[in-house]
């Protein structure tokens, strides 16, 4: 890992897009909790000489993998003349392409950078999947198809000819067998969804409120985000680098520990009914609609991409549990606390919220 912590670090163009960068957040987190259901232990280490990259969680591991997410909605596939696509900068110098950069990777970190890789929400063409189907099998391109073997060579050689040829051929034998590119399995229409989707069944639990799991959710993207644009000075220790751009597998680990101490949906229902019964204004109808209200939240909850109810109820909840917490002396007094939390309505949160919905979460933050 020498080179990668020591060598300066590389410009990275449209790192500003929203779209691109939300994206590339989600993906980072999706890819982390597919490692993570497989049993890896890793680090990832947000726009690092590449849009991610990737170490073992050891304390010292000897290289990287370093990862390209990209996104576009011009093409329907990429093909090797897109991927080997050079275009001019301002000053004249030549920008390089995809795979002009992967192979610029290999070039500059050597042993460093055992393997890289091209992710997209679009997939490969044919003559892409052949080359990484050879390559996946373990067989070697040159042997299995030398015509584009010498064609991909030809082009990144373009890109490269101050490179000395001996040292440009046992580069390239790394790039173009340690290459992969791929479909990242998230498209531009509903990657915030599919994450949202893969994380809940990565928790496989009832044992954890909706509304907690979701803010988790959040705040792992968040923290990709806020790892993406934290700028570092080059060299770098590993262990500055890991507090500073590194997120761990063990956010996971952690995560479904705590979910052991958590109620779940079930119980809280149960109780909701169970306590309402006992009070003499609640009839066994206005029951009912209260909890079939609250599972409405609950699903509601589920839609990541819904910021603005995710946001509102938010607002709701820590309103609720200041009242609940500044209020101690009247916890059994439920009319009490109960007008409290509805003479808020409109101040401390939304008027948007029906009031059968905010008396719900009332109940739910009141027994938990």
């Amino acid at each position: 890992m020498e080179q990668i912590l020591n060598s300066d670090l590389r410009e990275q163009a449209g790192s500003n897009s929203f779209n691109r960068f939300d994206y590339q957040a989600h993906w980072i987190v999706y890819h982390m909790i597919n490692e993570y259901k497989r049993g890896s232990e890793f680090f990832v280490f947000c726009e690092f000489h590449d849009d991610m990259a990737k170490t073992s969680k050891a304390a010292n591991p000897d290289c990287a993998e370093l990862f390209q997410i990209k996104t576009t909605e011009k093409y329907k596939e990429w093909t090797l003349s897109r991927l080997t696509n050079t275009t001019k900068k301002p000053n004249g110098n030549i920008k390089h392409s995809f795979l002009g950069f992967i192979f610029y990777n290999f070039l500059q970190f050597d042993v460093d950078c055992y393997k890289c890789h091209f992710v997209s929400n679009i997939g490969m063409d044919k003559q892409i999947n052949n080359w990484q189907s050879i390559i996946e099998d373990e067989k070697e391109l040159k042997e299995e198809n030398k015509q584009l073997y010498d064609e991909i060579k030809k082009l990144i050689k373009s890109e490269f000819i101050e490179v000395g040829e001996e040292k440009f051929d046992s580069v390239f034998e790394e790039f173009i067998q340690n290459t992969h590119l791929y479909y990242g399995k998230l498209s531009l229409e509903n990657y915030e969804k599919v994450v949202a989707g893969e994380f809940f069944q990565m928790l496989d639990t009832t044992e954890i409120y909706t509304s907690n799991s979701n803010k988790i959710l959040r705040d792992i993207i968040e923290d990709v985000r806020k790892k993406s644009k934290c700028k570092v000075d080059m060299p770098i220790s590993l262990k500055r680098l890991r507090e500073m751009k590194g997120v761990s597998s063990e956010v996971f680990s952690d995560l479904k520990e705590q979910i052991k101490y958590q109620p779940n949906h079930r119980k809280v229902y149960s109780e909701i009914e169970e306590f309402l019964s006992a009070d003499e204004n609640s009839s066994l109808p206005q029951i009912k609609f209260i909890i079939r209200k609250l599972k409405q939240h609950h699903n509601k909850l589920l839609d990541v991409s819904n910021t603005y109810y995710l946001d509102k109820t938010s607002e709701l909840i820590k309103t609720i549990d200041e009242i609940i917490d500044g209020n101690y002396e009247q916890i059994n007094d439920l009319n009490f606390l109960r007008n409290k939390v509805m003479d808020k309505k409109g101040i401390s949160y939304s008027e948007e919220i029906e009031n059968v919905l905010v008396e719900a979460i009332f109940y739910e933050r009141l027994l938990i």
